[in-house]
């Protein structure tokens, strides 16, 4: 154990000591000149004619309690000047790993000296003064072995691996950047324990007997918590950043245009209080960046709520108040982007705003093959859809075998399997379709429906509970198939996405079952029809989270693609041949652009992609007073409390002391 001093101004105090000490010295080696006077004898004066006799200007320094005291006094006045700092009594030697948080809530602003700080730049600041008390503090520095920095929010990053120079150091803490991730502390631990096995790879010879120590700069809302444990030999220290808690976030933002209404676009926004009194917030919305509507009266969203575990059962549980606003239909019939916004300042900004993108207006043009009667004919007919046309499957395979190019958005098989099935977008019913692995076996009789997968959208207001197929096509589809529904031995509604197809297979002919005749049937053709519609366009209008890939289907010899987004952001991510556009991962919330050049067009196109936070645990951003890893529970160590003391006051108590002292002395020799 040693006491690790930072100096905050080293160089004054060794220029105050260069200046004052020699002197000092200097008057005590020099001997003292007389000046001349006539006496009557000088028998009586041997002492100062030994002195005049001498030629030399200095004298042999003698042992003297004032000299040393002297010499005590300037050098703690110049120690004092040079202002040290300790951090306490620490630990020598050891390897040292900073977890540096970097997830959205870090994001939140914290009152600070007057102003505001995010609790990323906090964190920062005490891993550099952490960096200073384990290496930068000459002599009386704590000597760690090596520090290890890993920054971390959905995954994990080295950003600087085990070394002792401090430069690197704080040039990788200064580089860690914010984002708007989720937190998932597993990755950071996992990169630490790997590179504790062996610090430098390229010397096997370099094994570590002990796990390094852990410290965690964050502010405890960690989503995988419950999945971790320390190892044996393991420790963590938890400084927790932060106090603010008042937040309120959009958690959903939505945007449709109503079946009967298709130019027009309907908006529906989810909100969440994390305070425990009820707040209430006024929510504007933007069209393209221009205010269109606001809450003609603020929303009241009732106070958070924490479940005891005496009621629930278990252990206690946070329930945020929650609200919903829905705003009045806006006639849009072309793209646009529609911005939420919740007009209230708190903690955290990221989750006070969201966006979502929604496609044109767009009026469906069907082909319908090979239809055996009115049912299916007439439930397209009953959309608001351009037009439906209709064709033999004599006509669709000589279509196919000319490589003619479909235009339709949609093709309708009625129990009809083609040769082959080119690119596009196909609802099925009755006979398999030409598509791969779908590994047809029999057929099944009498069946009842066992299993639906209720949040898919082919399902809203679509119940299979009371559905009865006679006959149906028994499959075993590989993982390429999503199975939708299915009965006691093979799936009898599933979908298929690969490239530019897409298709919705029903396994049964409808007249060999009792659904034309159930509301659910009509409902389930329009939600097909809608997804199928919009089949490749679904992430655009959807989003992308942050920590995810933004994955695009641009038009086939697209190039020279060029991606902007928040924070001044620009990149070029590569495009395929087929028009594949695969960038990520995102990490801040915030539109983005993708221009691109079409092939054999001269004007560039632009895709719009949104991406927002929707994230209750990251909006919660009250920071947690303990964290529990398995069985051990560490609690926080406040990096406010952390600063270091100074020092230098009771260097000048001390160096007050030795002057009274010194003064003591000189008087005790002067009466001598």
């Amino acid at each position: 154990m040693i006491l690790a001093l930072t100096w905050l101004t080293p160089f004054a105090g060794a220029i105050l000591a260069s200046v004052v000490i020699p002197p000092l010295l200097a008057l005590w080696f020099l001997k003292l000149r007389r000046k001349p006077r006539v006496v009557a004898s000088t028998l009586l004066w041997t002492r100062s004619l030994a002195d005049l006799r001498a030629n030399a200007p200095f004298q042999r320094l003698r042992p003297s309690v004032l000299l040393f005291l002297q010499l005590l006094l300037l050098g703690l006045i110049a120690v004092a000047i040079a202002q040290p700092e300790s951090t306490g009594l620490v630990e020598t030697g050891g390897r040292y790993v900073l977890l540096i948080d970097r997830s959205a809530s870090m994001n939140a602003m914290e009152d600070v000296d007057g102003g505001t700080r995010s609790r990323l730049e906090i964190a920062k600041d005490a891993a550099l003064e952490r960096v200073d008390a384990l290496l930068g503090g000459g002599f009386f520095s704590a000597h760690a072995g090596d520090v290890m920095v890993v920054a971390f929010g959905a995954r994990a990053e080295v950003r600087a691996p085990f070394t002792d120079n401090v430069a690197d150091l704080q040039s990788a803490i200064n580089a860690i950047a914010p984002t708007d991730e989720v937190t998932s502390l597993g990755d950071a631990l996992a990169i630490a324990r790997a590179f504790t096995t062996n610090v430098d790879p390229d010397r096997p010879d370099r094994t570590v007997a002990a796990p390094a120590i852990l410290e965690l700069y964050s502010d405890g809302r960690l989503s995988d918590l419950a999945e971790l444990t320390l190892r044996p030999m393991e420790s963590l220290v938890y400084r927790k950043v932060g106090t603010a808690k008042d937040n309120v976030a959009i958690v959903a933002l939505a945007a449709e245009r109503p079946a009967d209404r298709p130019d027009d676009v309907q908006v529906f926004a989810a909100l969440i209080n994390m305070n425990t009194e009820a707040v209430a917030v006024s929510v504007q919305l933007a069209i393209d960046g221009r205010a269109r509507a606001i809450t003609p009266e603020p929303i009241q969203i009732p106070a958070a709520a924490i479940i005891s575990a005496s009621s629930s059962g278990g252990a206690a549980s946070f329930r945020p108040g929650s609200a919903q606003v829905i705003f009045r239909p806006i006639a849009q019939p072309r793209d646009v982007v529609i911005e939420a916004s919740i007009l209230r300042k708190d903690a955290l900004a990221s989750d006070d705003v969201a966006f979502v993108v929604v496609p044109p207006a767009k009026r469906l043009r069907i082909l319908l093959v090979q239809s055996q009667g009115f049912v299916l004919a007439s439930a397209l007919d009953s959309l608001p859809i351009e037009r439906v046309d209709h064709a033999t499957g004599v006509e669709f395979d000589a279509l196919v075998a000319a490589q003619t190019p479909l235009q339709y958005d949609l093709v309708v098989l009625d129990n009809f399997a083609p040769k082959s099935l080119p690119s596009g977008r196909y609802l099925i019913f009755g006979a398999a379709p030409p598509l791969p692995e779908l590994n047809v076996y029999a057929t099944q009789k009498d069946v009842w429906c066992r299993v639906t997968r209720d949040e898919s959208a082919l399902l809203r207001s679509a119940s299979f509970d009371e559905l009865f197929v006679s006959t149906a096509v028994a499959t075993r589809p590989s993982k390429l198939w999503t199975i939708v529904a299915e009965g006691p031995d093979a799936p009898l509604l599933m979908t298929y996405d690969a490239g530019d197809t897409h298709a919705v297979y029903v396994t049964f002919d409808l007249l060999d079952s009792n659904w034309p005749f159930q509301r659910s049937f009509l409902n389930f053709v329009a939600n097909a029809v809608d997804v199928l519609g919009h089949a490749g366009e679904a992430i655009t209008a959807q989003g992308v989270r942050p920590g995810d890939a933004i994955a695009l289907r641009l038009p086939a010899g697209s190039a020279d693609a060029r991606l902007t987004g928040p924070d001044g952001l620009s990149v070029a991510p590569k495009v395929d041949a087929g028009g594949n556009l695969v960038w990520g991962p995102v990490l801040r919330t915030g539109l983005y652009d993708i221009a691109f050049l079409e092939k054999d067009k001269a004007e560039r196109g632009v895709r719009r992609v949104a991406s927002n936070l929707y994230s209750a645990e990251e909006s919660r951003v009250e920071p947690v007073a303990e964290i529990v890893l398995g069985v051990d529970a560490i609690a926080a160590m406040d990096v406010s409390n952390e600063r270091r003391s100074s020092v230098w006051p009771w260097v000048l108590g001390l160096a007050l002391v030795i002057l009274v002292l010194e003064w003591w002395v000189y008087q005790r020799q002067v009466r001598v």
